[in-house]
């Protein structure tokens, strides 16, 4: 798992300019026409700002579950009570701000064992509450632009972005997602979406125009047969997260947590199926039979297999390593390297990989010693940004296997200042609250061709 977001050093203007270089200059494709050319530029404008695609009603739901899981539920028989907010249990952490002063330490000297392997239940929620809450508000405008794009087969390169009559499912593996943000957040995106729907469901609307996004619903409709969605997420991570995973999932399904009148909880609707696991391993050593096992379980349904014996079902795939690919770098670049490379040969054509990490210097790592932590930046050793090797490994390595959709090496996720947004988790001894903060990161998506498009890609 990743430390805080930290700001590195700015690039130069010449060091910017060639980044924005394409790679494989030889080898693109002379058939780029302007319909592919849009397409892509449609994407990068869906991934252009996220400050006002999750509602800040919807933004102050998702700072709750956090707040009432982390903070008020003790453990799973000690519930909310009819929107009251109830007194600490014995269980509840009795010092909040000494274990965040004791994670802080524990990153600043880099000692990601101490902060995380290692670390107790009640270390892991001090955590989660002080900087998953902050990251969830970001990251839920990210997936929520990513995952209808996905179910729409806007970024999947369909003629036709209409989705099929058949149920329709989507699969997500957040890597090192333990800590909760990215499954609140893709909790969030689901919930936005589906209100979106909702409203569109009401307005009168032509036939022709009921295809693609637009026509899903996350709920059933009685007068007629709707496609049935569920999002399926897994979170793997090499520390011990299944006690916040295990209340973020109680959380998110309660009536109990408190929320706007106009987004009442629970944060997932009867009608919007969401599963939520958890699984405690090392990504880099799993062996390819359990990597296999993962993904077949993580992106692919079970069902799936059967379903295919009468008619083709609809089933989505996104993996997503948040602020956890510069780390893995940093534990081993050839375990890391070749972690990408298993994952390009089991994923499924229509796979979208996100990739977001801090921006800058903090995610450079040098080639002196590949199985070394990253060294600084006046130690003698070719370095690189960790962008380097993500697209040397996928567009070159794994050349016309993988096309890159998005790339943007430094955004900022700033709160809206005017929507007065809470988070009255109590740091004790008159140290005040907990701090949302805004966050800085570089973001990369990518999607798995099928054997098709790389045949037209390496022409």
């Amino acid at each position: 798992m990743a430390p805080p977001n930290r700001s590195g050093k700015t690039k130069t203007k010449k060091q910017a300019q060639q980044s924005r270089k394409p790679v494989n200059n030889k080898r693109e494709p002379k058939r780029n026409t302007r319909r592919e050319e849009n397409r892509k530029e449609e994407t990068i404008d869906l991934l252009s700002n996220t400050t006002t695609i999750i509602s800040s009603d919807l933004q102050q739901l998702l700072l709750n579950v956090f707040k009432y899981a982390l903070s008020i539920f003790p453990s799973a028989s000690n519930e909310v009570k009819d929107g009251n907010e109830p007194a600490r249990g014995e269980e509840t952490d009795p010092d909040l701000n000494m274990q965040i002063q004791t994670l802080k330490t524990h990153l600043y000297n880099r000692d990601f064992d101490s902060a995380f392997t290692d670390a107790s239940p009640a270390l892991l929620r001090a955590y989660a509450l002080r900087w998953s809450a902050s990251r969830c508000l970001a990251y839920a405008g990210l997936f929520r632009d990513v995952v209808e794009c996905v179910l729409s087969d806007s970024i999947s390169g369909s003629e036709n972005c209409a989705v099929s009559d058949e149920d329709e499912e989507l699969g997500v593996l957040c890597i090192g997602g333990g800590a909760g943000a990215e499954i609140v957040a893709l909790a969030g995106a689901w919930r936005a979406i589906g209100d979106e729907h909702l409203v569109k469901e009401t307005e009168p609307v032509e036939e022709e125009e009921q295809t693609g996004i637009g026509s899903l619903s996350l709920k059933g409709d009685g007068e007629q047969k709707q496609k049935k969605k569920k999002l399926a997420i897994t979170a793997v991570d090499i520390a011990e997260w299944s006690d916040v995973i295990d209340r973020l999932d109680r959380a998110i399904h309660s009536v109990d947590i408190p929320g706007p009148k106009t987004c009442a909880s629970p944060l997932i609707q009867d009608g919007a199926a969401i599963d939520i696991s958890f699984e405690h391993v090392d990504i880099l050593t799993l062996s390819e039979s359990d990597l296999k096992s993962l993904l077949s379980h993580s992106l692919h349904s079970p069902s799936a297999a059967a379903a295919a014996a009468t008619k083709e079902r609809r089933r989505r795939s996104l993996i997503s390593l948040m602020f956890t690919l510069n780390e893995l770098f940093s534990t081993s670049i050839p375990k890391t390297t070749q972690l990408l490379l298993r994952l390009t040969d089991l994923s499924s054509p229509g796979t979208v990989l996100l990739v977001v990490d801090s921006p800058g210097s903090y995610s450079t790592l040098s080639f002196s010693n590949p199985d070394s932590k990253p060294q600084s930046s006046n130690t003698s050793g070719r370095q690189h940004p960790m962008k380097f090797l993500l697209d040397h490994t996928l567009l070159t390595v794994a050349e016309g296997k993988w096309e890159k959709l998005v790339s943007q090496d430094s955004r900022w996720f700033r709160r809206d200042v005017n929507s007065r947004l809470h988070y009255n988790v109590d740091l004790e001894g008159g140290q005040g609250f907990i701090k949302l903060e805004d966050m800085r990161f570089q973001i990369h998506v990518y999607r798995r061709l099928d054997s098709s498009d790389s045949q037209k890609e390496i022409r």
